[in-house]
């Protein structure tokens, strides 16, 4: 009789043994729902965060707590079966309540796409276009900080010794930041771009002709404002050091644009008139400042004119194509025709 017992309670045990392993895998899956008292509709979006040193026990517990799950437990041993204990990433994230187990796990173990902005700096622009492409192009930059920013007196790299400004020195590039970088970050980079740039270039002929770095510097931004061709930089250089080397006034109307910020716009008579060290018309020698910020092409055109040339004068003769004619004398520069 008592095996006849044993037997009918052995029949018993194996079902409800398979039925609660069932149980506990549509659990575990988060596939059944459970009637536990949680108030938070299944759907509703909950954010939560999970912050650096936090166990996964402290991560299950506050995923229930937000009704996010229907219970740590559950999800605790969910993780682990998965081997994924140490893969969690702190972070502030956004589910539903009820969502399943494999879809929470997923997303606070991945890890986060890194946001960046990229902006372009074209050769041949000046200090004040470069903080409004900044602008326009960085959402999280301000013009106010950018115009603090590109303050010299902020800096103290040895190349800027000589001179007055940025003007010259912000490198033309495309460049690609993320959203901890400030307005001083970026201006840096741009500083840190020249440096990287010019360092390894041959300076002699400068040396030689007792020109200084920044002297280079603003050579090339006039280069970088009159060449349109980029076989014409060199010449351009050549008849910019051969005015130099005679004492010659340079007569470039792109250092008087820039000084008045008329950028394309035709210069007036009155406006050639304007006494300003700016006007190359007027006073000999070199500007004040770099006229823009020129790209590696015009420094080296700056550092090597084309050699045996003793071209004085050069202008445009060909507008479709803004190409130049060079000449020796001012009658010849005079009797040029332009198409």
């Amino acid at each position: 009789m008592q095996k006849s017992k044993f037997k009918t309670v052995s029949k018993l045990v194996v079902p409800i043994i398979l039925l609660s392993m069932f149980f506990f895998c549509l659990t575990s899956c988060n596939i059944f729902d459970e009637e536990d008292g949680n108030t938070v509709p299944s759907g509703t979006k909950i954010e939560f965060e999970i912050t650096e040193g936090m166990t996964l026990s402290q991560v299950a517990e506050l995923l229930e707590e937000k009704g996010i799950i229907d219970s740590a437990f559950l999800f605790k041993l969910f993780v682990q079966q998965r081997d994924k204990e140490g893969n969690l990433i702190p972070g502030i994230y956004t589910l539903e309540a009820g969502s399943e187990y494999e879809e929470i796990l997923a997303i606070i173990t991945a890890v986060p796409t890194v946001v960046t902005y990229k902006f372009t700096i074209p050769e041949g622009f000046t200090v004040k276009e470069i903080i409004e492409r900044v602008i326009r192009d960085i959402p999280f930059i301000e013009q106010e900080d950018m115009k603090q920013a590109v303050n010299i007196n902020n800096y103290n790299y040895d190349y800027l010794k000589d001179a007055e400004s940025l003007e010259g020195f912000l490198f033309p590039k495309t460049y690609e930041i993320t959203i901890d970088y400030s307005a001083g970050d970026i201006v840096e980079m741009m500083l840190a771009q020249y440096q990287f740039e010019t360092g390894s270039l041959d300076y002699s002929l400068a040396d030689n002709k007792v020109l200084s770095h920044y002297d280079i510097l603003k050579i090339a931004s006039m280069i970088e404002r009159e060449a349109y061709i980029a076989e014409e930089r060199a010449l351009i250089s050549a008849v910019i050091h051969n005015r130099l080397d005679i004492e010659m006034s340079l007569g470039i109307d792109a250092t008087l644009s820039y000084y008045l910020e008329k950028g394309e716009e035709e210069l007036t008579e009155s406006d050639l008139q304007i006494d300003t060290e700016y006007n190359t018309r007027l006073y000999a020698g070199l500007p004040p400042t770099p006229i823009c910020n020129p790209g590696l092409a015009c420094i080296e055109a700056a550092l090597n004119p084309e050699p045996d040339i003793d071209y004085l004068y050069f202008k445009i003769t060909d507008t479709e194509n803004h190409r130049h004619s060079f000449f020796n004398t001012y009658q010849e520069f005079l009797d040029a025709e332009v198409k």
